[in-house]
This record gives C-alpha cells, sequence and structure tokens, in this order.
C-alpha cells in the first residue's frame, strides 16, 4: 500500500527511542491499516499491540490500542460497538493526561454520534476536539472537520459545507492520509446522491445535476482503486452509483448493482438504510414494468421502515413507495405513503434548521 502516512511512521518507528513512543506509532500505523480497510493486518498489529499494552503498563498505549480496536470496527461494518471502544479510548487518555489523544478520541466519538444522529453529543465531542487538538494535530483535526462538513451539508448550509471539506482535506494532505481524502471523497458523493434521490422521488428531476454527480462518483471509485483502499466496498455502487443511475432511468443497471451489493451492504453496517435502497429497487421494476417484483420489494421496504432513524430517509423511502403502489393500481396506500413523505420532509426541514443552530453554538465555543 502506498500511503505518505505509513512511510513517515515507518520512519519514526525505527528512529524512536522510547519503546512506548514506538509502541504508539505502531498502533497509529495499524488504524493506518484499519482505514484502508486492510483489516487482516490491522488485527495482526493489534494482536503485538495488546501484549505489549498489558508489558508496559502505560494508559496512553492502551488508549491507542482501544483507539485502533475501534476503527477495526467502524472500517468493517460501521458497528455501533466502536463507540464504546472510542470512548474506552478517550477515557484513558484523560488518565494519562494525553490530551491529543483524549482529542483524536473524542473526533472518532464524533463521527460514531454523527452517524447515530446524536448530535448533541456529536456537538460536543466536537468542541472538545477543536478545543484540545492543537493546529498541526492533522488527524484529529481531519476528522473533526469532515464531520462537521457533512454535519453544515446535511443542514443545508453547503457554503459552510465547503470549508470544512477544505479544512479536512488540507489536515488529511498534510498528514499524507489517503484513507482520509477517500472517506472525503465518498461523504461528498454519498449526501449528493442522496439529496439528489430525495428530489427525484418527490418528482423533482435534474437530469444534468445527476449525471455530473455520477462521474464524481466513478472519480471516487478511480481514487480507491488507485490509493489501495478496500473499506466499506458497497458504499461507492449502493450509495452512489445505484442510487444516480435510477434518477438517470438506467433502470437495469440499478438493479443490478443492488442484487449484486445490497446484502454486503447490510454486512457492512448499512441495514438501516436498505428500505430506501429496496423502495428505489421497487420503483426500477415498476419503470421496466415487472409490477409483481416491484410490488415485493415495496412491501419488503415497508417492513423496515422502523429500522430507518433520519427523516430524508423516511420522505424518500414513503415517496417512493408512494408512486410504486400508485403504478400498481393501489390508489389508497399511495395516499397514506404520499402523506408520510411529506411530514417526513417537513421534518427534514424542521432538523436542518435544529441542526444550523447546535453547530453556530458549538462553534462559537471555539471561535
Amino acid at each position: 500500500m502506498a500511503s505518505r502516512l505509513i512511510e513517515r511512521l515507518d520512519a519514526a518507528i525505527v528512529s524512536a527511542d522510547d519503546p512506548v513512543q514506538r509502541e504508539c506509532l505502531k498502533a497509529e500505523r495499524a488504524g493506518a491499516l484499519a482505514r484502508h480497510g486492510l483489516l487482516a493486518d490491522a488485527r495482526f498489529a493489534l494482536a503485538g499491540l495488546r501484549t505489549q499494552s498489558q508489558r508496559r503498563r502505560s494508559a496512553r498505549l492502551s488508549a491507542w490500542v482501544w483507539l485502533v480496536d475501534g476503527q477495526i470496527d467502524h472500517f468493517e461494518a460501521l458497528a455501533p460497538k466502536a463507540k464504546d471502544k472510542f470512548r474506552r479510548s478517550r477515557e484513558l487518555a484523560m488518565e494519562a493526561g494525553d490530551t491529543a489523544m483524549q482529542a483524536l478520541a473524542s473526533a472518532w466519538l464524533a463521527s460514531c454520534s454523527w452517524n447515530e444522529s446524536s448530535m448533541t453529543q456529536m456537538a460536543g465531542q466536537l468542541l472538545e476536539t477543536l478545543q484540545l487538538a492543537a493546529p498541526d494535530h492533522h488527524s484529529a483535526r481531519a476528522r473533526a472537520g469532515l464531520v462537521l462538513a457533512d454535519a453544515y451539508r446535511f443542514a443545508g448550509d453547503d457554503e459552510a459545507s465547503q470549508v470544512w471539506y477544505l479544512k479536512a482535506r488540507t489536515h488529511a494532505s498534510a498528514d499524507g492520509d489517503g484513507s482520509m481524502i477517500s472517506a472525503l471523497l465518498h461523504n461528498i458523493s454519498a449526501m449528493r446522491s442522496a439529496r439528489i434521490g430525495l428530489d427525484d422521488a418527490f418528482g423533482h428531476t435534474d437530469l444534468d445535476v445527476a449525471a455530473k454527480a455520477l462521474l464524481e462518483a466513478e472519480s471516487t471509485a478511480n481514487y480507491d482503486w488507485g490509493a489501495g483502499a478496500v473499506a466499506l466496498t458497497a458504499m461507492v455502487p449502493i450509495q452512489l452509483r445505484a442510487q444516480l443511475l435510477v434518477v438517470l432511468g438506467r433502470f437495469d443497471e440499478a438493479v443490478a448493482l443492488f442484487d449484486a451489493y445490497l446484502g454486503r451492504a447490510r454486512s457492512e453496517g448499512m441495514a438501516y438504510r436498505e428500505p430506501r435502497f429496496l423502495a428505489d429497487r421497487a420503483w426500477c421494476h415498476v419503470c421496466s414494468q415487472r409490477l409483481a417484483e416491484g410490488l415485493r420489494d415495496a412491501r419488503q421496504a415497508e417492513r423496515g421502515l422502523a429500522s430507518q432513524f433520519d427523516a430524508d430517509d423516511w420522505a424518500a423511502t414513503h415517496a417512493r413507495l408512494a408512486r410504486v403502489f400508485g403504478a400498481c393500481q393501489l390508489p389508497d396506500e399511495a395516499a397514506v405513503h404520499q402523506a408520510r413523505a411529506e411530514e417526513s420532509l417537513a421534518l427534514h426541514k424542521v432538523h436542518q434548521q435544529s441542526m444550523r443552530e447546535t453547530l453556530a453554538t458549538t462553534l462559537r465555543e471555539v471561535i
């Protein structure tokens, strides 16, 4: 794997005189492997680190061990248990008086809270990271910047979002962290495709914007290939390409991707979004005159609606289902889903306003 970060860490490990510092650098290297999706290599390194942690009795090294363990869980399947490990890492960093490590663990906690839509927790964790991280603590500030950028994009403030994406990329580039740049490109594309899909579900389609977004999604996949990133491999086919192919009317291509990657997306921690993907696939079937298949997917999507926790996903799923049931000559069911879609879209806008207020309060504390 070609990575400036790995090369820098290898050199630092060789030159480190202090044995605990050497093991902490090895842990940082293991975390970089995990973020690239090289989970077997990361686990092998983690086993050695655990042995050294027990031998050295260092709270700082133990904090690194817990952080790397959490990163492996996160990049294997966005596993919720990663958050407990990041929390333990933060506790040990505080015990060791290592504010840099505390800032990094808090940044990862903020990332987990963002994925869970726990916005109040996320704000506090971001605040802690930005207060504790030195200006050149690139890994902590890149992670916090990415979370802030995603939060602003979700809140509908694209201008502020671009500012924080640039900050995150600047810190990632300074650190030589290609996996962070990959994550940044993924998140930009994923949030763009989700917004385009939401508009399309309500009948507001911009084919030029969707076509441009698909090109950017392909570029993201090419960057991953060039950087050797293999983490969370279902994200590009499902979250980016398939959703955009639906909007572009390339239904058979979209169905092929959903068929190939939906199971993997579930195993990689995206089960909560499965109803939206199923509703999209149902719409593809209906538009291709496969009404029975479309109705089957629509019923399955209905059964999974309770697993979703973001109002924009509710809105998109209900809106798609309304059109599917309408095409299947089930007007009463279509009307119910359309009403719920409108309610969910209104709730999404309320959540966006709340997020803007939360971010304004959080950043006021560190400016």
